[in-house]
């Protein structure tokens, strides 16, 4: 009996070691567990925060332009005077007519009144468009008189192709048109004007000093007289 509770006594030794052991896995493994779970747990954070990132660039950008601004270009509202109201001030809105517009409309409106076409109040626009500055305008309403006749707009058009007369800053052309001077002077001459004559002399003797010099518009010019 004394044998067989001694044989007994390890192994009542024993179980508790069995527990301590089963205990240190047991935190090991829920150390190990804790571990993996709070990376996960990280990398979807992160993830997270990436993917809301671009939302709060939009929104920040977005929130850096204020609607008031984007109102300023997209809502501007014309007035009755023919302005237009924006944020800080008015523009002229004539400033952002494209060029010979008004001349085009005003013709219209010309055709539609019919004939006989005011010539003379014809010119005078045409002559205030120059003053301004506005060369297309003013071009547009001289050959539209001058291609009915109207001897000034025809001696006009004439001057501003002629290179005895050409000026940059008066003329639609980028450089004088001795051939383009020549036919409005002739058309004027055949109408009796002696001016438009005297151009045509002019014309010649300009065409006969730059053919000298090998020019070859003056050359081509000199087969018309």
């Amino acid at each position: 009996m004394t044998e067989l509770n001694e044989s007994r006594r390890p192994s009542s030794r024993q179980n508790p070691l069995i527990w301590l052991a089963v205990i240190v896995i047991g935190l090991i493994l829920f150390l190990f567990l804790s571990g993996d779970r709070n990376a996960s747990l990280t990398n979807t954070d992160t993830s997270s925060t990436t993917a809301d990132s671009p939302v709060d660039e939009v929104s920040s950008t977005t929130d850096a332009n204020p609607v008031g601004e984007a109102g300023s270009t997209a809502d501007a509202n014309p007035d009755v005077s023919g302005s237009t109201s924006v944020a800080g001030g008015t523009i002229d809105r004539s400033l952002l007519i494209p060029p010979g517009m008004r001349a085009r409309q005003y013709i219209e409106q010309l055709r539609i009144e019919g004939t006989p076409y005011p010539f003379p109040r014809v010119f005078e626009k045409a002559e205030a468009y120059l003053r301004d500055g506005s060369l297309a305008d003013a071009h547009l309403l001289y050959f539209f008189a001058a291609r009915e006749g109207h001897l000034p707009a025809i001696m006009k058009l004439g001057e501003m192709a002629d290179p005895n007369l050409f000026l940059a800053e008066n003329s639609l052309l980028d450089h004088a048109d001795a051939i383009q001077a020549y036919k409005w002077y002739r058309k004027a001459e055949l109408l009796g004007h002696e001016v438009a004559t005297d151009r045509v002399d002019d014309l010649q003797q300009w065409a006969k000093a730059e053919a000298s010099l090998g020019d070859s518009t003056a050359r081509q010019l000199l087969l018309n007289f």
